[in-house]
């Protein structure tokens, strides 16, 4: 007699969500675990607001597989769920990793992504959300969990909480920021982000360890304020390419003048005169433009995302044409 009883759905593969405010430092976090020999096959979805993948290209040589998603936030775009969907499809069949990282965007709400990924169908739940992990930036402190509601809502959602910066944070400054951590969300280990590869090592199973269903227990005997409607309302972000080479100088002073508008930037530079990419960043606070490897064969292009409040990007792009090394408006 056939056996007419219906096939188990295929195990599902445990999520780690990588969240943080913008700047807090995901990708460093992700970078240093994947560099580390863990010996686990990891995948990384990388989820960019703009349009242009700037975090993809920095993980490439650390994950053993990375997709990006870009130009939209997976908590609340109805298609790039769809793409993300996709996205945990095409990894595991692609490379049957035994764990995948989602490094959101750095506006994300993590309760909206979790709220998605169980409303998908059946067929398409593919993964079983082992941790949220939220970066803080220690160095921005409170002052930023008062001024954004993403940030708080961040850490409202986290099974862990990941302090970056704690090496140039003021020590009044953590004291504040630890008491608004334990207002928000108490029951949430704290780690920091360590200098060593002996710490590490410590966080490797702090991320890729957890059980799912340790999670599930973790949540329900928590008590959570509920989330603000998402809204993303006063943040935008402009992406902006080009094929010419720039002043370093030139462009670190645009950076310097837009001031605390420009919460976020980063992307690579085509500096005049330079054989190496160069890097520009802002984060909280701090700019730098850092070289780093030499570019690749083939054309040289900057790409840099800006993430700020009240962007006007006609007038953004007008100041960043004219960051562009002279007689050298042409494409290579």
């Amino acid at each position: 007699m056939a056996d007419t009883s219906p096939e188990s759905p295929p195990p599902r593969v445990p999520l780690c969500i990588l969240t943080g405010f913008l700047g807090a430092g995901k990708t460093t976090v992700l970078n240093r675990v994947l560099g580390f020999q863990h010996h686990r096959r990891v995948a990384v979805i990388v989820n960019e607001l703009g349009r242009i993948d700037i975090d993809g290209k920095l993980l490439k040589a650390r994950a053993g597989d990375v997709v990006e998603l870009t130009g939209g936030c997976v908590c609340h775009e109805v298609r790039t769920l769809e793409e993300l969907s996709e996205a945990f499809a095409e990894v595991m069949a692609r490379s049957r990793p035994e764990w995948i990282v989602l490094e959101t965007t750095g506006i994300a709400q993590p309760q909206a992504i979790l709220d998605g990924l169980a409303a998908l169908p059946a067929d398409q739940q593919r993964v079983q959300v082992a941790a949220v992990i939220t970066v803080v930036d220690g160095e921005a402190g409170v002052g930023q969990l008062e001024r954004f509601s993403e940030a708080r809502d961040q850490v409202a959602c986290a099974d862990g909480i990941l302090l970056s910066k704690l090496d140039v944070a003021p020590a009044d400054g953590l004291a504040a920021l630890h008491r608004a951590l334990a207002v928000l969300n108490p029951s949430a280990e704290r780690a920091s982000f360590p200098a060593t590869s002996h710490g590490t090592a410590a966080l490797v199973p702090w991320l890729f360890d957890r059980a799912p269903s340790l999670r599930a227990e973790v949540v329900s005997g928590r008590s959570r304020a509920a989330p603000a409607p998402h809204r993303h309302g006063q943040l935008t972000a402009h992406a902006f390419s080009h094929d010419a080479p720039f002043v370093a100088d030139a462009l670190l002073a645009l950076a310097e003048r837009l001031g605390p508008r420009i919460v976020r930037a980063k992307g690579f530079v085509d500096v005049a005169g330079e054989a190496r990419r160069g890097f520009l960043e802002r984060a909280g606070t701090r700019l730098e433009l850092r070289y780093l490897d030499a570019w690749p064969p083939g054309p040289r292009r900057t790409e840099l995302v800006f993430i700020g409040e009240d962007l006007d990007p006609a007038a953004l792009e007008r100041q960043l044409w004219a960051c562009r090394a002279a007689g050298e408006d042409r494409g290579r």
